[in-house]
């Protein structure tokens, strides 16, 4: 009787804190502006200790958390309306002027994203035989609007270098804790449950993490850590064994997660990390990601495949699910998803197919395990050419684009330590890039939120740090406020 009380408990505790944060957070205002920041750092430390394990779990029921839709009036998540209550407080703190906004020069691709939106929208709601639930269903293009909600509310409440070193700080914290315990269930209890290799292709390995985010979380902590160790930042023994410790437990995390996109996001986050550091420890660096990093990944690859792969050639043991008669296919296996995609994008490539668009996987038997459901597939990039077409496309480089060349000319006079909170977000886009092309981002709360992370770390940056770089203004059109 007291196991189902405390099961009742927990299982409501997601939906009331997210029904009483929103009112919570708008009153605190009125206590002090510094509330905003407590809930950010309350919200993201959800983000970052808790996965989204519903793929790659043999048991439904366990997969079904926070980030799960709700039912009847709560067709979102409950994490989603926390995100809600949070950027009514934002807009609550700007309109009363209790924050000033961190300059950022995204205006641009936000506002054709804005108006992208507003006309899923308003076309969805006119056309009768298009269901209301499509419209702002997850395999849509919800999640760019939460990110784009998550970047508003880190841009309003993080303004302060004490805020962005506490929340630095929660970071290193969290990601430390939870590598722990990967690290443990993973040499003791058998890894993480949501394992779909060993549960689904029978491949015997175990995993730290599954969720591609836990990773992400464990490079930006690795990327801090090894920032401070070579910048002079650990004074101490005590310190710098610390800092050590975090980056060869972040490194365990990213390699025994068995995630290709993983291994390929971190080998591009180092090369980062690498190109802003002294001669001497730059090819220190470089020769060791050649000598250890790439051969050692490239057997894990081979490894991950196990036994299904013997006798196969070199390519099909790391990329078995890309290739046939030993060379790579980009019509069948894998790619046939893509492929597939690609062909209905043609149909509207201007506008694209609408949120609620899917593309006709029927064509191909290998894609049965869909079960019908071709709302989605394995590219970030192509779900968004499918939905908005090539104006989302635009939008997605633009944005790309903006962002680099602030980073590239804030980079500029910084100090060292500066630097490394400048550079700690790009390490994280770099670092989802492959998943980006070959992942499922768009339909993952989690991963849009930390990505929304991502982009705003070198604005708030900047900001927080009140270090301006002496490069040329920037032009008015490239500026704007979150």
């Amino acid at each position: 009787m007291i196991n189902e009380i405390l099961q009742a408990i927990l299982a409501g505790l997601p939906w009331a804190l997210a029904l009483i944060i929103p009112i919570i957070a708008i009153a605190a205002l009125v206590v002090g502006r510094n509330s905003a920041n407590w809930w950010v750092a309350a919200y993201f430390t959800l983000l970052f200790y808790f996965p989204n394990a519903s793929w790659g779990i043999l048991e439904t029921k366990a997969g079904q958390n926070f980030y799960t839709r709700g039912a009847g009036m709560f067709y979102i998540s409950a994490i989603n309306i926390m995100l809600y209550g949070a950027t009514l407080q934002a807009l609550f703190s700007r309109s009363m002027r209790l924050h000033v906004p961190v300059t950022h020069n995204l205006g641009i691709p936000a506002l054709m994203f804005g108006i992208l939106l507003a006309g899923n929208l308003l076309v969805g709601l006119v056309t009768p035989e298009i269901r209301w639930f499509e419209i702002i269903g997850y395999s849509g293009l919800l999640n760019i609007a939460n990110l784009m909600a998550a970047f508003y509310v880190l841009t309003s409440a993080l303004r302060k270098k004490d805020d962005l070193d506490r929340f630095i700080n929660l970071l290193l914290f969290c990601a430390v804790t939870r590598g722990v315990w990967g690290a443990v269930r993973f040499a003791l209890l058998g890894g993480d449950p949501a394992n779909f290799y060993a549960n689904f292709q029978r491949i015997d390995v175990n995993l730290t993490f599954f969720d591609i985010n836990d990773s992400l979380v464990a490079t930006l902590a690795l990327f801090v850590a090894g920032w401070r160790l070579t910048s002079g930042q650990c004074s101490t023994f005590i310190q710098t064994a610390a800092h050590w410790f975090i980056v060869l437990l972040e490194l365990f995390v990213i390699i025994f997660s068995y995630r290709r996109t993983a291994w390929g996001g971190l080998l591009l986050a180092g090369l980062l990390f690498a190109a802003y550091q002294q001669r001497s420890i730059k090819w220190k660096l470089l020769l060791s990601y050649i000598v250890a990093g790439i051969p050692l990944i490239l057997y894990k690859m081979m490894q991950r495949s196990g036994e299904s792969t013997r006798g196969a050639s070199f390519l099909e043991k790391i990329v078995p699910d890309i290739t046939a008669g030993g060379t790579l296919n980009f019509t069948t296996g894998r790619f046939s998803e893509l492929y597939a995609a690609w062909l209905s994008f043609k149909e509207s490539p201007i506008w694209g197919l609408g949120a609620w668009g899917r593309y006709d996987g029927f064509r191909f038997p290998e894609l049965a395990w869909h079960n019908g459901d071709f709302t989605w597939m394995h590219s970030g990039l192509l779900h968004v050419a499918l939905k908005t077409g090539l104006i989302g496309v635009v939008a997605v480089f633009s944005c790309g684009w903006l962002y680099k060349d602030y980073v590239a000319r804030s980079s500029t006079g910084l100090n060292t330590r500066n630097l490394g909170l400048l550079l700690l977000g790009p390490a994280g886009i770099l670092f989802i890039l492959p998943t980006l092309l070959l992942g499922t981002p768009v339909i993952e709360f989690r991963t849009m939120q930390l990505l929304s992370l991502c982009l705003a770390l070198p604005y708030l940056a900047i900001a927080c740090t009140g270090q301006i770089s002496p490069t040329k203004q920037r032009p008015r059109w490239q500026e704007s406020h979150a």
